[in-house]
């Protein structure tokens, strides 16, 4: 549907200074007779369809739609209705396409695509009932920012369309009309993939039908199936594949980074026939908004090539080839976690987890990687062996120690974030307040875990008790955004934890960690140990000194999943020999966060790309049956 609530024409295409609404073909029929149509959909508007949505005023008029705004009786809320024009009717066919993009819609049932609610018929016309956005559109963003969009606020909303995608094509369907009024937001910021009025099964055309019929079926009631500013060069021969709408949305992305569509013209043939003769011209790191780096440039391209052979595999490898961003001094990872972005993102509700982290200090010390991985290599354990975990991390009890950070380093922390490409908001002192300045006595040794725990040892563990976990009971899990049927041993459709036993278990919720933990006559450590055992009595701003060092931690590039075996990055080791506690996955602790029932998760991930949110003293928190493919656990126990 064309999306709710917005004053801008249906043709898509942004207006900037200097630039043109990108066209989009219409072919007026001399047998559609405007006002008449007009008058007829005009009149919907104060009435009541099937005694329950009250019509109250339209939001858009597309090439086959109206779309309105309405008020649902019975539940008391707004809700979208589309009718489609009262000519079209009169094609039988048309009325069973309407129909059948009904009930092929509420089958793809996928938090990131717009929800059918219900459909009916208002006396010879057909309807169907959405849900109401109101967040506004991608357009709309966009313009909002200034025409152009950051890296940062881009993987905002590109991971979930891009699932919404592969799920679509997994389902054997095409959207085919991808574009920024196509994608809209709900009231806490999440991107939702709409209008599938022109959704087409894949393979549905016949390849070999002759070329005007071709055309006359892309040319449907007056309206080129699709926005030639957004369509692949393929378009115009309906090769009809999951290529297609992957080139739609990195042409959204193209426009988002560089404030203006990769190829314009005076008429929408002249559009179509540029794509197919030429390469689309490379991006001017000068002009854009934040770093962009090679890795997501060249990722743009390659998912704007003229064949759709040369193109990624999926929308979710071309996501994590743009995520998989370079920087000068540190590697990137995919952005997927929304670390402070807009009050509405600062607290990342994904079903039952949500996510707030804040972080310190700018990076300023010595050391050497060399020296790091010398000291830690004597510290070495076999995994199968937690007893002893791990030295006591200090000697003579009680110690007092100052944890959180201080007001100067959270200054230099904002600092460090706007370094490496964070937007204003990413940035924004809110989002490290909460990394509170704190006096902690403890009275007694203890010690963690030297790594996190081992799918092997999970293994084990389950064998043992018949054990099962949150996501094994529900169903799912989180990865990107909503993982059916990922739980700790379908890490990801395509990785199973049997075939990585020494990588750090995950998709386990906070119950499944400390059931665990007691089971092995251990704990789960508090923040304020795990914290102490990072940072230690000098207050390291990392666990191996105050100088952030990319090579001694797991992070995401190259587009890859960021998981490994634990202990991988000697260098990133505590002196006393305490992996994986920046990079690899974040960490459940025992201690309550104060929101509701959640419980502080510390240490940066691998999905964690700013190095702030990767110090010892940054920190999150997770609803206890919460869980995700980026964090796991490690005990403690008393010394």
């Amino acid at each position: 549907m064309d999306e709710p609530e917005s004053t801008m024409p249906p043709d898509d295409g942004l207006t900037r200074p200097g630039a043109e609404d990108a066209p989009t073909i219409r072919v007026e029929s001399p047998n559609v007779e405007e006002p008449s149509t007009d008058r007829v959909e005009d009149s919907l508007i104060g009435q009541v369809l099937d005694g329950r949505y009250e019509v109250q005023r339209s939001l858009d008029r597309g090439g086959m739609a109206t779309v309105y705004l309405a008020f649902d009786r019975q539940l008391e809320r707004k809700v979208v209705v589309k009718i489609p024009h009262a000519q079209l009717m009169v094609d039988r066919s048309f009325r069973q396409r309407f129909l059948q993009e009904i009930r092929d819609l509420a089958t793809h049932e996928h938090p990131a695509i717009l929800r059918i609610e219900a459909w009916g018929e208002h006396g010879d016309l057909p309807y169907a009932v959405m849900q109401f956005m109101g967040g506004g559109n991608l357009r709309d963003q966009i313009h909002a920012c200034g025409g152009q969009q950051s890296r940062v606020e881009i993987m905002q909303w590109l991971p979930r369309i891009a699932d919404a995608l592969d799920f679509l094509h997994r389902r054997g369907s095409l959207h085919r009309d991808v574009k920024p009024a196509n994608i809209l937001f709900d009231e806490r910021g999440h991107a939702v993939l709409s209008d599938f009025g022109i959704a087409t099964a894949i393979g549905a055309a016949d390849p070999d039908a002759p070329t005007e019929e071709a055309r006359r079926e892309m040319t449907m009631v007056g309206t080129f199936v699709g926005s030639p500013a957004y369509a692949p060069p393929e378009a115009i021969d309906r090769l009809l594949t999951p290529a297609y709408d992957q080139y739609s949305l990195a042409t959204v992305v193209y426009l988002a980074v560089a404030g203006e569509l990769p190829f314009a013209g005076s008429t929408n043939e002249a559009i179509l026939i540029a794509k197919e003769k030429n390469d689309p011209p490379k991006l001017d790191r000068r002009k854009l908004k934040g770093s962009l780096g090679k890795n997501a440039q060249n990722a743009i391209l390659k998912a704007l090539s003229r064949q759709p052979k040369d193109r990624y595999a999926s929308c979710r490898e071309f996501t994590e080839a743009f995520a998989a961003e370079k920087a000068p001094g540190w590697i990137g990872a995919p952005a997927w976690r929304r670390v402070g972005w807009a009050a509405a993102l600062l607290v990342l509700t994904i079903g039952v987890g949500s996510r707030l982290w804040s972080a310190s200090t700018l990076p300023s010390g010595d050391g050497t990687v060399e020296a790091e991985i010398e000291a830690a290599s004597e510290a070495t354990i076999a995994i199968a062996d937690r007893s002893p975990s791990s030295p006591s991390i200090a000697s003579g009890f009680p110690i007092t120690v100052m944890l959180g950070s201080r007001p100067e380093e959270i200054d230099r922390a904002i600092f460090l974030c706007e370094q490496v490409g964070g937007d204003a908001r990413a940035c924004a002192r809110d989002v490290f307040a909460d990394e509170r300045l704190r006096e902690v006595t403890f009275t007694a040794p203890f010690r963690l875990d030297r790594t996190e725990v081992t799918n092997a040892e999970f293994e084990t563990f389950v064998d043992e008790t018949g054990f099962e976990t949150t996501a094994e009971e529900t169903g799912y899990s989180w990865d990107i955004t909503k993982c059916l049927r990922c739980n700790w041993r379908q890490i990801r459709p395509n990785r199973l934890a049997a075939d990585h036993p020494q990588d750090p278990v995950v998709h386990v919720s906070w119950t499944d960690a400390l059931a665990y933990c007691q089971w092995r006559g251990a704990r789960l450590p508090s923040e304020d140990e795990w914290e102490f055992t990072a940072r230690g009595e000098e207050r390291r701003t990392y666990p191996w000194g105050d100088d952030w060092d990319p090579s001694r931690v797991e992070l995401a590039s190259d587009g890859r999943i960021g998981l490994e075996p634990v202990a991988s990055h000697p260098g990133g080791a505590t002196p006393q020999g305490i992996q994986d506690l920046a990079g690899s996955v974040a960490e459940w602790t025992s201690t309550p966060s104060g929101l509701d029932q959640g419980r502080i998760i510390k240490g940066g991930s691998w999905m964690d790309f700013i190095p702030a949110y990767l110090r010892a003293a940054a920190f999150s928190q997770g609803e206890p049956d919460y869980s995700s493919i980026s964090l796991g656990f490690r005990c403690a126990e008393d010394a």
